[in-house]
């Protein structure tokens, strides 16, 4: 039997390639604009910190930078080590970091560049998870995000590697696609190989969803 973070890892090593056209074909999405080298910032903001409420009056979005710069001409905002904090309604919730980061005029697509990192806590029923990429796309209204960089997963001692990148769904039920080759390893416990024998009056388990 395996865990809940080996199912993690399975599910998305089993996903593989699946969606590789999209992100080639439909999947592209406006970035900065850098033609104008004298571009400059009509106002800037130290320390930014903001807090997106649900209709419930509960945390749904946090986002904080050590400085926010923007750009009147497009009305696009770049961020200084950005921290994307995306809750979810049971669980644990995802925290989204990066060097530097281009946020789009709705405040909803949000490019992060350099060295990013996507983790999970655990919590009552999920594993940790930690992801690291490079050069990430978020959609914060959909906790959608993709990747055409190579990425590693992480739960624990258990590990995955995507050469193409990935499609990750940063919900309470964790999804991901992952692209091109992929490399992982699974350690399976003596505790998660053994299961405890049956009746002849026990059903069948049910097949769990991953967490």
């Amino acid at each position: 039997m395996l865990s809940a973070r080996q199912r993690i890892l399975v599910l998305a090593m089993a996903s593989v390639g699946a969606l590789a056209w999209w992100l080639r074909q439909g999947g592209e999405t406006p970035g900065p604009n850098t033609d104008d080298s004298e571009r400059r910032p009509d106002y800037t903001v130290d320390n930014f910190d903001v807090t997106r409420i649900d209709e419930f009056g509960a945390p749904h979005r946090h986002l904080t930078a050590t400085e926010l710069r923007h750009y009147p001409d497009d009305d696009t905002k770049e961020l200084e080590i950005p921290r994307l904090t995306l809750y979810v309604e049971t669980g644990p919730p995802w925290l989204v970091r990066s060097e530097t980061a281009w946020i789009s005029s709705d405040d909803n697509l949000i490019r992060m560049h350099g060295e990013v990192h996507i983790d999970r806590a655990a919590g009552v029923g999920t594993q940790p998870v930690h992801m690291k990429t490079r050069e990430l796309v978020v959609k914060r209204d959909e906790n959608y995000a993709h990747t055409d960089q190579p990425v590693r997963i992480t739960s624990e001692t258990d590990w995955v590697t995507a050469e193409n990148g990935a499609q990750v769904w940063l919900e309470e039920k964790l999804q991901i696609k992952l692209l091109g080759r992929v490399r992982g390893e699974l350690v399976i416990s003596r505790a998660d190989e053994e299961t405890p024998p049956r009746s002849n009056n026990q059903s069948n388990d049910h097949p769990r969803q991953p967490q």
